[in-house]
């Protein structure tokens, strides 16, 4: 017997599943597409994942490993601003600055962010009430720098991006078709399909685990990938950032990497202590984030710091006179920029600790469903090594396909990868050996 005749006489059932009795032609072939989702999702996903929780807990990491570098003792008023940032500098003339970090704590020190050699930000602590270097990190030991870049696709750079979308755009197919695979079907109601079944065996019972956990994750993993997409290279900025300007949805907040020469930094810090001023006077909160752009006569870029993101400002304030000239609130953002500067919020767990335990509850979530997805294709697949289900000798439904198509014109990066996953396939099943039951050549 061949495998796809193997397949075709198992596939009249829910495989492992005894209290599914039938399935069609559509199931097996969205478990064939699931299981090439997750070939190429596995990899992404654990890597996201981990990234991810070394950034959502990077903070207390450092300041548990490093205090010396991160608390200090309150003790009269702070020096300016400026001052901080020039003793700062001293440690390092030639770096680039990315940003200048004051958080809201009193009883932390500022942080001066530096662009080191290999492109990574390099932290120099300053104590703000004694105006001297406490210290600095190399770039590999600033884990929420780090965890930042290697989540972002660093160091690949754009391609780096480039594949993760591809990744998150694969991890939507597979969360997809794996919510069409776990439906209860033959159950009472659907709401059984959310608990396992324990005496099913070990094939029903690592199935359920994975169905299970996923389907109980779906819509916030969903909401994950989603929100992720604006960050990326070609989707976020060849797709959505047209779209935004045609649409006149731009954030009137703007971006800046950051970036700055030391001598423009130095020369536009008046300006920073001008801003100072106004954002204490008018009690914006404790804790800011400053960038300056490396573009000539580009603006102080200033995101103050408060319990709830949605209550922050974004100050634009001229490097040379040092008036506001722009302060952007959440509620003036225009729809898809409000949307995606929340979508950003949640993702980096900026909703206090509940929002950062949830998130790293998805993260652990995402690498079990990894981990029984596995042991579930392992007591499930026909024969030996890295094996598809078959697929059905049928037309693919007008609903799926147009599904398809609509995911690969909304998703160009993805639509291209399905055109070389159906060449891939094709030729796949055209020249190889039919295959027999134990995994050799029939």
């Amino acid at each position: 017997m061949t495998e796809a005749q193997f397949e075709g006489s198992r596939s009249t059932r829910a495989v492992g599943d005894p209290a599914q009795p039938t399935v069609g032609k559509t199931y097996r072939r969205l478990w064939r597409w699931h299981f090439y989702a997750a070939l190429l999702v596995i990899p992404f996903v654990l890597w996201q994942s981990g990234t991810g929780l070394l950034y959502l807990w990077a903070n207390q990491w450092t300041a548990y490993q490093y205090p010396d570098l991160v608390h200090v003792h309150p003790d009269g008023a702070k020096h300016g601003l400026s001052d901080q940032v020039r003793t700062a500098l001293a440690t390092a003339p030639d770096r680039p600055v990315i940003s200048i970090e004051v958080p809201p704590e009193p009883d932390r020190s500022t942080i001066v962010m530096l662009k080191g050699a290999d492109g990574l930000p390099q932290p120099v602590f300053v104590d703000p009430y004694r105006d001297q270097v406490l210290g600095t990190l190399t770039p590999t030991h600033w884990l929420l720098g780090l965890s930042r870049q290697l989540h972002g696709g660093w160091p690949l750079g754009a391609p780096g991006s480039w594949l993760l979308e591809l990744g998150n755009c694969w991890a939507i197919v597979m969360i997809l078709t794996g919510l069409y695979l776990w439906w209860p079907r033959g159950r009472r109601h659907w709401l059984s399909g959310l608990v396992p079944r324990l005496g099913g065996g070990s094939r029903v019972f690592w199935r359920d685990l994975h169905g299970c956990v996923a389907a109980w994750f779906s819509i916030v993993v969903l909401a994950f990938l989603i929100s992720a997409l604006p960050w990326t290279k070609f989707w976020g900025g060849q797709i959505l950032k047209p779209i935004q300007r045609a649409t006149h949805q731009t954030s009137p907040a703007g971006f800046s990497p950051g970036g700055a020469r030391p001598d423009q930094v130095l020369k536009a810090l008046p300006a920073l202590d001008q801003a100072m001023v106004r954002i204490q006077a008018e009690g914006l909160g404790n804790g800011l984030s400053a960038r300056l752009s490396a573009r000539p006569g580009s603006p102080w870029r200033i995101q103050t710091k408060a319990v709830d993101p949605l209550a922050e400002h974004v100050l634009l304030v001229s490097p040379t006179t040092g008036a506001v000239l722009r302060d952007v609130t959440r509620d003036q953002l225009p729809l898809i920029a409000g949307l995606v500067a929340l979508g950003i919020n949640l993702h980096q767990g900026d909703f206090g600790w509940v929002n950062r335990w949830g998130n790293t509850l998805v993260a652990v979530a995402l690498i079990w469903v990894v981990i029984s997805g596995f042991m579930s294709w392992l007591r499930r697949r026909p024969g030996q090594g890295v094996t598809a289900p078959a697929a059905p000798a049928a037309r693919w439904p007008r609903w799926l396909v147009a599904t398809a198509v609509v995911m690969s014109v909304l998703l160009p990066l993805f639509g291209l990868s399905v055109v070389l996953v159906l060449l891939t396939d094709w030729l796949w099943r055209k020249w190889r050996p039919p295959v027999g039951l134990s995994g050799r050549p029939a």
